[in-house]
């Protein structure tokens, strides 16, 4: 019952909605970096102290942000290999219930299949 507890933990209660929200959210964080480095490109040419420190404070956050983005995504990486690690110590050291629960599955799927198609 321990193994259950990790895996819970670990996976969402709506993970498709969780996969839809990372997705937007790497979209909209892609398009913002590629947005600033096209900002900071464009103004390379500019000059003055005060333009040249606001683009290297300006860089300095930008890499930052990537920093934490890498570090964000190494740690969901992290997590789904220990949900994984967890569900196959499960499997391993409970086959007959995981065979019983999905047999029951398969069942009831059949059982609905059949008063469907009546």
């Amino acid at each position: 019952m321990q193994t259950i507890g990790k895996v819970a933990r670990v996976f969402p209660a709506n993970p498709e909605k969780v996969l839809k929200a990372k997705d937007q959210l790497l979209s909209d964080f892609t398009a913002l970096v590629s947005d600033a480095e096209q900002l900071l490109a464009s103004t390379a040419t500019y000059s003055g102290d005060t333009i040249s420190g606001a683009r290297a404070r300006f860089k300095d956050t930008l890499d930052q942000f990537k920093t934490r983005v890498s570090d964000a995504q190494s740690s969901a990486i992290n997590q789904l290999d220990q949900a994984t690690a967890a569900t196959q110590e499960y499997v391993r050291d409970n086959p007959w219930k995981v065979v019983g629960v999905a047999a029951l599955a398969g069942a009831l799927l059949s059982a609905l299949l059949f008063n469907s198609r009546r």
